[in-house]
């Protein structure tokens, strides 16, 4: 371990190992000499360890978190991701996301002298309430290359005058998906409704959890509902004394390959998952948003998900309309998150800012269009459907 390292890849939750496996699948192909960081921040191996070995993925360094609360763990990874960067001194550090990891790891770059590059740059909900944009607009200032997975984060980063340089490369959430594609389900046999549920914001607070599952225990009067429930929600659920509703299926969290099949034989989808918000608009599944707000509205724009709030009957309604008007909004819209090589085009721009010499195969025609519709085709529906 001795070597010299150019870049120090960090994750520390699932979704981010998702996301940065097609990063660092490309800067593996380019010979840049990366190492992989865990924090520690999801814990259970289930919710991380699994989605390491579904992309192939091991982990050089692995911190050890002594606390769990939002402070403790963020001084923690803070402090244990100094140490580290003081000892390999890599060019660059990249991290993903919107998390107390991709906080602290900005931070600790920034005080260690070392580069900061933010994978999914520019993402804002434009509500301070939630520790997620604290987070984000914090990596963001402090990052030297920014990645901004679509043309509004791009524009966000615009208005805030960030420092570093900006590039729109894409999402890596439709890289990692091609990387392990669903099996494909024809429209008139999707069925049932799936669910995701773990933010702070949403089953922290025991009135908003206490309406979600209200709404969801409405769903399942007519309607097939899969939760493959978080450890966070789980716990929640015990502490707050609620019961699960009555014709709710809950099992174990899933792997990455098995959420995705599970999702694309859905015929919606309720969550407040920002990463199954996006899968979901790929695989043309409705998305029924369990948020006040969301700092992914190109699924709201593009008319293929809603933004149904956290009380029960906006989310009934959401998702009445969803299934009435099914086959508006299962449209498979993957051209939200670019061509599918996101990962290539950081890679390049992280090869270029450490002046890593390219064969010219490694070289990107940045402006070919891969058309996507051939991998996602829109569903047909067979049947009008209603809660």
């Amino acid at each position: 371990m001795n070597r010299d390292v150019d870049i120090l890849a960090v994750v520390g939750t699932r979704p981010e190992a998702i996301k940065m496996a097609p990063v660092l699948k490309a800067l593996k192909r380019r010979g840049i000499v990366t190492e992989l960081v865990g924090t520690g921040q999801h814990h259970d191996w289930q919710m991380f360890g699994n989605f390491l070995s579904d992309f192939d993925l091991k982990l050089d360094h692995q911190l050890t978190l002594q606390s769990r609360d939002l402070l403790g763990s963020f001084v923690h990874i803070l402090s244990g991701l100094g140490e580290l960067f003081l000892q390999r001194k890599p060019k660059l550090v990249l991290a993903q996301g919107d998390t107390t990891t991709v906080c602290a790891a900005a931070f600790a770059a920034r005080k260690t002298g070392c580069a900061f590059g933010h994978v999914e740059a520019g993402l804002r909900a434009f509500s301070r309430e939630l520790p997620e944009e604290e987070h984000r607009i914090c990596a963001d200032a402090l990052a030297d290359l920014l990645f901004a997975p679509t043309r509004i984060a791009q524009e966000n980063l615009s208005r805030e005058h960030v420092n570093g340089q900006v590039y729109l490369s894409g999402n890596t959430v439709l890289d990692a998906l091609l990387m392990h594609p669903p099996r494909p389900v024809p429209g008139n046999a999707r069925e049932g409704i799936l669910v995701t549920l773990h933010r702070q914001e949403t089953v922290d607070d025991r009135k908003k959890f206490s309406e979600v599952l209200s709404a969801l225990g409405v769903l399942a009067r007519h309607h097939q509902v899969l939760w493959p429930m978080h450890p966070r929600a789980r716990a929640k659920m015990q502490e707050h004394g609620f019961e699960l509703p009555s014709n709710v299926q809950v099992t174990a969290p899933l792997g990455h390959g098995e959420f995705l099949n599970k999702l694309v034989a859905a015929e919606a989808v309720v969550t407040d998952s920002g990463g199954a918000q996006e899968e979901a608009a790929i695989l043309g599944t409705p998305c029924i948003a369990v948020r006040a707000c969301t700092e992914r509205p190109e699924t709201l724009t593009a008319g293929v998900g809603i933004l149904a709030g956290v009380e029960k009957q906006g989310i009934v309604d959401a998702a009445d309309e969803v299934l009435r008007n099914w086959d508006a909004y299962a449209r498979p819209v993957p051209h939200l998150y670019g061509d599918g090589r996101a990962g290539e085009k950081i890679a390049q721009a992280c090869g270029e800012f450490l002046g890593v010499t390219m064969d010219a195969e490694d070289s990107l025609d940045l402006e070919k269009v891969v058309r996507l519709e051939t991998f996602f085709p829109k569903p047909q529906r067979r049947r009008a459907g209603r809660l």
